[in-house]
This record gives structure tokens, sequence and C-alpha cells, in this order.
């Protein structure tokens, strides 16, 4: 297992950061690929635990909330997520017996959860120094994932959230946000044009261990909730794409918050 997971890893991050190195609209489209598949996967999962989302909008929707990212339209952008609840909404007054409410408000939070926080990717890879950005984001969140797992598996002893996640334990995550925050502060030195001082580093290297750990547990606690161990396995090793890109997903906004209105 562990021989299948490096592999993939080894043939998938050059595929990402040579995306990320292109930027514009190549990125957009591979970051757009990336939560359609994992929408694709939500909706499955919803499905296992009988429930049945409205799908079809997602495939719709999605492409056109990452045009309004890629366009910097936020106008347009929120019109499109009130047009999308209003539709969703009446679906169950329409179809009334065959669409119940909460197939429609599941079907909107896999929305968000996949487009719309991918969206956050997009719109940092956007920012001035947003390769620089996206590549600090990247590796912070591998160190978080590699370290937790590594020092987890080997000295953890008391688990983090029990009755999700059986694996994930408090030493594991200790160790995770250590390595997140000295990542930053490698980061930091070897970055150029000073685009992120020692002192962000650290911080936001810290904020993006914290979220992106919370992204797992959250997706943990979905799959749990589908009674299922991986989200799907388009990825050998690793499970699926939110299997994969959950903490990713999850730290993107914060990441973005932090990155826009207090370091540029």
């Amino acid at each position: 297992m562990l021989k299948t997971r490096v592999l993939t890893a080894v043939l998938g991050i050059p595929v990402l950061l040579f995306f990320v190195y292109l930027g514009n609209y190549w990125f957009t489209l591979f970051i757009l690929l990336i939560a359609l598949l994992g929408l694709k996967e939500y909706n499955a999962l919803m499905k296992n635990d009988d429930w049945r989302p409205f799908e079809l909008a997602g495939y719709l929707i999605i492409p056109l909330l990452f045009f309004a990212i890629y366009q910097e339209n936020p106008s347009l952008l929120i019109s499109l997520l009130a047009l999308l609840f209003i539709t969703f909404s009446l679906l169950s007054v329409f179809f009334y017996g065959r669409v119940k409410y909460w197939d429609s408000a599941i079907a909107f939070w896999g929305i968000i959860y996949t487009g719309g926080l991918a969206g956050y990717l997009v719109a940092t890879r956007m920012l001035p120094g947003g390769y620089y950005f996206i590549i600090f984001l990247l590796v912070v969140i591998w160190s978080n994932d590699v370290f937790a797992y590594l020092w987890g598996s080997r000295f953890g002893r008391r688990l983090l959230v029990p009755a999700i996640s059986p694996k994930k334990t408090i030493e594991g995550m200790i160790a995770g946000l250590l390595a997140s925050a000295s990542a930053g502060i490698v980061l930091a030195l070897f970055i150029p044009d000073n685009l992120i001082s020692i002192g962000m580093g650290i911080r936001l290297g810290f904020l993006t261990g914290v979220t992106g750990t919370l992204g797992d547990l959250t997706q943990s606690a979905l799959k749990r909730s589908a009674g299922v161990k991986d989200s799907g396995d388009l990825l050998p090793g690793h499970g699926g794409i939110l299997d994969r890109f959950d903490s990713l997903f999850f730290a993107a906004p914060f990441f973005y918050i932090y990155s826009h209105y207090f370091m540029i």
C-alpha cells in the first residue's frame, strides 16, 4: 500500500506542479476538472447514504463559478450562487413528492464543498505572486500530511477524534502542525522578493496546517456518515479525489483570505 501511495504521488505531483507553473486558464481548467471529479465522488457518497442529490445542476454551475472567478467578477459569482440556491429551493416545490428539500440542500452543499472551495485555488493563483503562494500552500499541506502520518503511525497513542477517525492521533496532529510551521519558515527563506516574511511564513504555515487538518477530519466524518472507507478509487493508494484534496480544499479559502487581505 505504501509503495502504491508513493508511486501515485511521484507520478501525480509533477503533473499538478506543471499546471501550477502554467497558470492562467490552464490551471483553472485543471482545478475545474478536479472539482468536477470531486463532485462526482460526493454525489456517489450521498447516494450510498440513500440521498438523491440533483446532480446535473452541479456539473453546469461549477464551470460558470470558475468562469466568474477567472474573470474576477464577484457580482456574477454572487448572482450565480443566489440563483443556484433559489433554483434548488424551488425543486421541492414544483416537484414535491419526487424531490425532497434535503436532496436539494445536499446537492447545493456539494457544489460549495467542491467547486466553491476549489475555486479559491484559482483565485490564489491569480494574486500577485500567486505562483509562489500556491507552491507554499501545496508544500505546507504535504508536509502536514506526511509528518502527521509518519509520526502518528510510529508514536501515536491518543486518538484525536476516535468517533470518526480511528487512525488519526493527537501526537500525529502535533507533528503535522510543527512540520507545517517549519515548512513555512523554510519556504519564506527561499521564495524571492521577500514575498513572505519568516513571521508570516510561520503564521501562514500554522494556519494552513490547522485548516488542512480540519478539512481531513470533515472528509472523514462525511465518509463515516456514508459508511465507506474511501471516497473513490481514482488515485491508487490514496483513494479518491476528495481523499487526496480534502485538506487542500478546506485550507484554500483561509489561505486566500490571509494572503489577499493581510499580505498584499
